[in-house]
């Protein structure tokens, strides 16, 4: 089993995690990076300018968010104590929760008529950027974050938190089994191992399937990084290496999950939720984020769920992601929203919000008070994951305004009900990237 050290997925992290834009990041070790922050830096780079807070009216910042009550309402409770702290000092933050589905429409909708909030937490800050506020010549500094989120040498946004794919089982379903599972990184099942362990569960339990996965792209590629597939040549951003034996089978493998029973067709085409349908206590395993865990330790009862360590095939792989928080520009309220991101970041309030939603951080230096068990494991997936995520993610990073979509888990959709077969995925991938992704080829 293939594991790359911290090191390795760090410095892939630096140059870029999400889907972004045209413009190079430029690349930063994760040693030098590690090494340029210390408890002085991460103070003296948050100390919030209070002085530069215009006196006279209260300032009301509109912040937007989704799925912040969902998450555990961390964000909430950090607006409520900045209000209380500042509302002698002029300014005043306003929290608007809206759906995620309809973040980007409001996005979008409100930046052409010119009436963008101050403040934004979401997934994507890459399509955005000609209306972020920059962040250089503030308090904050890029150096003090695992994600890079500098674009073309300017520093757009903060990264929130961190997100990783994980197992997740259902262990009172197990233990009734008497099926054993992975307690250390040595005892990783590999995936042939694993379906063994849920065919076992299922003959012997309740259960009636052994497996949900999230419909996501970003868990459909997991899998196939296991595997040993690559999207894109690590030496060479141009050329798309997705066409390969190893993604054929991975392909095959997360199809031949849903013909064989071991998965819902309900949830591989996305008519059903996987987290809705593993809280039931008839499914024996979750592929999914670590941020379903602030969820179950709240809402599963009638059965006890474990986070085991991922299997694998030829790589140990998980895919990060995550959110950020920035401020957008021509809101005249520009300053007022620096001042809150750089009291957000002191070190005190951002281990209290990590703390408060269970989240993994992405600040180097916090070490959150977890209330739910598990994210241990997610981190040790991050520390062994192989490199072929983040070059996805550097490749996405170059690409502004460009993106592919979800064609993975949209074109494995139409394979689960016998629409297209492996090949004929893999081909329709390929060249949807190729067709969306100026400059790429072959």
């Amino acid at each position: 089993m293939k594991k790359k050290a911290i090191i390795c997925l760090l410095a892939a992290l630096m140059t870029s995690l999400t889907a972004c834009g045209g413009k190079s990041a430029p690349s930063t070790s994760a040693e030098t990076t590690a090494n340029t922050v210390s408890s002085q830096t991460a103070s003296d780079t948050t100390e919030t300018k209070e002085e530069s807070i215009p006196s006279g009216e209260t300032v009301t910042l509109e912040l937007l968010v989704s799925d912040d009550t969902l998450e555990g309402g961390g964000m909430a409770k950090m607006v409520e104590k900045f209000n209380k702290e500042f509302e002698d000092k002029g300014i005043q933050v306003e929290m608007n929760e809206i759906a995620h589905a309809d973040m980007d429409t409001q996005i979008q909708n409100r930046a052409s008529v010119g009436e963008l909030p101050a403040l934004v937490r979401h997934t994507n800050f890459n399509d955005y950027i000609d209306y972020i506020h920059p962040l250089d010549g503030t308090a904050l500094s890029q150096e003090d974050f695992q994600i890079n989120t500098t674009r073309n040498g300017i520093f757009y946004s903060t990264p929130i938190n961190a997100t990783a794919v994980g197992m997740l089982i259902n262990k009172t379903a197990f233990d009734e089994a008497g099926v054993s599972y992975p307690t250390t990184e040595e005892d990783r099942w590999t995936w042939d191992e694993f379906l063994a362990a849920i065919s076992e569960v299922t003959a012997k339990t309740d259960c009636e399937y052994g497996m949900v996965i999230d419909y996501s792209s970003q868990r459909y590629s997991t899998i196939l990084y296991t595997f040993g597939a690559e999207f894109f040549d690590p030496n060479d951003h141009t050329k798309v290496t997705l066409r390969s034996d190893e993604t054929l089978e991975g392909l095959q493998f997360i199809m031949d999950l849903y013909t064989n029973g071991y998965c819902p067709v309900s949830v591989g085409i996305g008519s059903e939720n996987a987290q809705s349908t593993f809280k039931t206590g008839k499914v024996a395993a979750h592929w999914a984020g670590n941020w379903v865990l602030t969820d179950y330790a709240e809402n599963i009862t009638d059965f006890e769920y474990a986070v085991v360590y991922a299997p694998y095939e030829r790589e140990c792989a998980t895919s990060l992601g995550g959110n950020y928080l920035y401020a957008f520009e021509g809101t005249g309220q520009e300053e007022q929203a620096v001042t809150f991101l750089e009291w957000f970041y002191k070190p005190e309030n951002y281990t209290e919000y990590c703390s408060y939603n269970n989240y993994l951080p992405s600040m180097l230096g916090i070490d959150p008070d977890y209330s739910v068990e598990g994210l241990d494991i997610f981190n040790a997936e991050m520390n062994a994951s192989c490199e072929a995520p983040g070059v996805t993610s550097d490749v996405n990073a170059e690409h502004a305004g460009e993106t592919y979509g979800e064609v993975v888990k949209e074109t494995l959709a139409k394979a689960f009900v016998g629409e297209l077969t492996a090949e004929e995925v893999l081909d329709t991938i390929i060249d949807t990237i190729i067709q969306n992704f100026s400059g790429v080829s072959e």
